[in-house]
Order: structure tokens, then sequence, then C-alpha cells
């Protein structure tokens, strides 16, 4: 019977993961194992989220331990980055460029050719709800609309793990109610990543915790448990 032999290979897993920058420690000795759905990433700016989600998609390659995305190694692996999207907290400097041309040159470098990036183009642009923005210049277009054009990158070559760091920054209540329920519906479909330093942004997404703190991963549970966690440690209050 197979079904004995059936291992369940996790969707994200850090063994003993340490990064350093020469003397300077972004993510220390980090044991991590997620599964499919969706996760957030909280911790405070220099915690060392950007570096982890780094780690994650390939971009950089641990000092020490062992990290593996869908089973296998990430850094230079074409097979695992094909199945991840990502969109950074850096701005798009690229702003010549219309959101279509964008997302099209990011959806032929993920490997789609021809009419069939033409098509995945115009499918993630109607999603994100760009609509005639999509063929205006990057510079022209608001920070809300940027950040469409960011998401609709992410998610043109339909990946199956969506890396968002810091997605909601900078953006009015509107635009991140509307980006928020963008990546709610694409969650229900596929699994998330997302970074951010306010609690309540990964609460919208209904994502659970894991808590960064100085490069190490210090908490992780549901909300309830992390609210918890916050309102059971000493505040001080400076007037």
């Amino acid at each position: 019977h197979r079904r004995g032999r059936e291992k369940t290979i996790a969707m994200i897993a850090l063994d003993h993961v340490t990064k350093l920058y020469g003397t300077v420690i972004g993510v220390n000795d980090l044991n991590v194992t997620l599964g499919p759905g969706a996760h957030g990433l909280l911790g405070p700016n220099g915690a060392g989220k950007t570096t982890l989600l780094g780690l994650v998609t390939g971009q950089l390659r641990p000092t020490m331990g062992r990290i593996a995305i869908f089973g296998e190694r990430p850094f230079g692996n074409s097979r695992v980055l094909a199945r991840i999207g990502y969109c950074p907290a850096t701005d798009l400097l690229e702003r010549r460029a219309t959101p279509r041309e964008w997302v099209r040159y990011l959806v032929r470098l993920a490997g789609v050719a021809g009419p069939d990036a033409t098509k995945a183009t115009a499918a993630a642009l109607e999603r994100v709800g760009l609509g005639e923005a999509s063929d205006r210049p990057l510079m022209t277009l608001s920070k809300g609309m940027r950040q469409r054009a960011k998401l609709a990158g992410a998610i043109a070559h339909g990946p199956d793990l969506l890396v968002l760091d810091e997605p909601f920054v900078g953006l009015d209540p509107v635009a991140r109610h509307d980006l928020v329920t963008l990546v709610r519906e694409w969650v229900g479909e596929r699994s998330l990543l997302v970074a951010s330093h306010l609690l309540h942004e990964i609460e919208a997404l209904d994502a659970g915790l894991a808590v960064i703190l100085g490069g190490r991963l210090v908490a992780s549970g549901d909300v309830e448990e992390i609210h918890a966690l916050v309102d059971s440690m000493p505040a001080e209050v400076k007037l």
C-alpha cells in the first residue's frame, strides 16, 4: 500500500537557517515549517522579515542551514521559482513602462510565451482592477495603482505560492481595503506568505502568524493567540 509510505512535503521548511551580511545577522537559527494556506510574518522594521522572504524566494542563499520550498532548494532552482509569485516592498523602478508592458515582461520571464503571455497578462490586470490605467505609464499612476500593477505581476503566471512584502504600506484606506479583498480572494485558491509590521493587516487576511524579532522567530499561532501574547506583555507609555 502506497499510503503508508507517502510523506507530506511542507510548502516551506527552514532547518537551522542563518543568513549573515558580513558580521551583521539577517536571520538567526530559524526553524520553521509551513504547510499550504495563508501565513503572516509579523515584526518591526529591521526584524529580518525581508531577509527571510529573500531566502524563501531564492534571492538569497543561507549562510548556514537548509531551506526547502515545495521540497527543493529554491536558490537558482527554476522549477521552484516558477511556482512563486513575489511582490517586493520596493516601488517599481521602471516608471516609463505601462503596467501591461511590465506584467507581460514578468510573465515571459516566468516561461510563458506568445499569445499565452498576452492572455495571462490581460487576465491578471483585469483581476486587480486596473482598467484603462493598464496602458498608462507607471510614472503617471498613484501609489495604489502601482501596487495593483505589482500584484498583477506577481500572480499573472499562476504561482502556487504568493509572497508579499509590506504590500499595504503608503496606501489610503480605500486602496488598502481593495487590495486586501483581492489578496483574500486569491488565497482561497492557493497559498500566501505576507510580511508586515502591523498586526491588523495580517489579521484582515485570515492568516496564521509567526512573529520575528532580531532575526529570530519568537512566537507563532493564530491571531487570537498572538493578541493574548501581546496583551500579556508589560507596556511602557511616555507622555
